[in-house]
């Protein structure tokens, strides 16, 4: 069975950092829209994606972000997760080295990559620049929303700053989702670790804010300096609404129909999350969230079930079929 344990015993122990890098989300933003992932993310983000791609290296972002398959970390953007600034997305793309992306393909696959990756192996720099042009593109659209980011990113991380100096990370941690997660000392990977894994106690441990969508996470377990894990940014719906122009907001038929707090919330409910989670994802006080839930609730697209101590938001079947039809 696949997945792991990684022990690490209480996090005031563990040499944690929050690491706002504008690569994180780019290269979360990127992976979901072309691998199909996308329900959660909003639709001015997928339209932006979609609209600044240049056509003549598709083929390059292609090869990277194939739907299911292993990517080198060398191409993941979050080689210096202690920078921060838009400099660091420029400075992460002028840093992709065709030895260290072919010593990556090496690792994983031996002297023969698999088929998907053979063309690059063959001409690495060739592949590395169509790389960088295509996600280049990409993050100058992205520039105003991560502008409009920033003040969020700030409150994020005061917030990780504020739960470690009372004692509450371990409870904060936990309660952040996605694919890796936190309870009882441990963190619970999707996938096999690598074997230095074993030694994680000596290394940092970061958490990396995603604007990229409502579900979004990554990680990365390669590394043997860092153990880092992405999740989503707590108020981007308060982000899009500022950053995106009228003609992009528009594009969002579910927020249409719903409006943008309400839409959120169904979105979130896809991660099956706490009445106190959802609201700090949408951007909302736990009261107007409640409200906003009841709502939803009377019109049959959400429901609240217990799970131990907490309530969690599920999906119904209408609510799925919403979100298949409009998101």
């Amino acid at each position: 069975m696949s997945g792991c344990s990684v022990h690490v015993g209480r996090l005031d122990r563990v040499p944690l950092a929050v690491s706002p890098h504008p690569g994180a989300t780019l290269f979360s933003l990127v992976f979901k829209v072309l691998t199909g992932m996308r329900t959660d993310v909003p639709a001015p983000l997928r339209t932006l994606v979609r609209e600044a791609l240049p056509p003549s290296r598709a083929a390059a972002v292609h090869t990277v972000f194939a739907a299911g398959c292993w990517a080198p970390d060398t191409l993941s953007l979050t080689r210096d997760l202690g920078a921060g600034g838009e400099a660091a997305v420029q400075a992460e793309l002028d840093a992709l080295d065709p030895d260290l992306f072919l010593a990556d393909l090496h690792r994983e696959y031996g002297e023969t990559p698999a088929r998907r990756w053979r063309a690059a192996a063959a001409r690495p720099r060739e592949f590395l620049d169509g790389y960088r042009a295509a996600v280049s593109a990409v993050w100058e659209g992205l520039r105003p929303l991560w502008r409009a980011a920033e003040p969020h990113l700030r409150r994020e991380q005061e917030r990780v700053g504020l739960a470690a100096v009372t004692g509450n990370l371990d409870a904060l941690v936990g309660s952040l989702g996605g694919r890796v997660r936190y309870a009882d000392g441990a963190f619970t990977l999707p996938h096999d670790c690598p074997g230095h894994l074993a030694d994680v106690g000596k290394r940092p441990v970061v958490l990396v804010p995603l604007a990229s969508g409502y579900m979004a996470d990554s990680y990365s377990a390669e590394r043997d300096d860092v153990l880092w894990f992405g999740y989503p940014l707590p108020g981007l719906a308060q982000v899009l609404a500022s950053a995106a122009p009228a003609s992009a907001t528009d594009a969002d038929r579910l927020a249409l129909l719903l409006g943008r707090a309400r839409a959120g919330i169904l979105r979130s409910a896809l991660r099956q999350p706490s009445l106190s989670e959802t609201a700090r994802h949408v951007g909302l006080s736990v009261s107007t969230a409640s409200y906003h839930c009841d709502q939803l609730t009377h019109a049959g697209l959400l429901l609240r079930q217990r799970q131990g101590q907490q309530v969690r938001l599920h999906l119904t079947d209408k609510g799925n079929a919403l979100l298949d039809l409009l998101a």
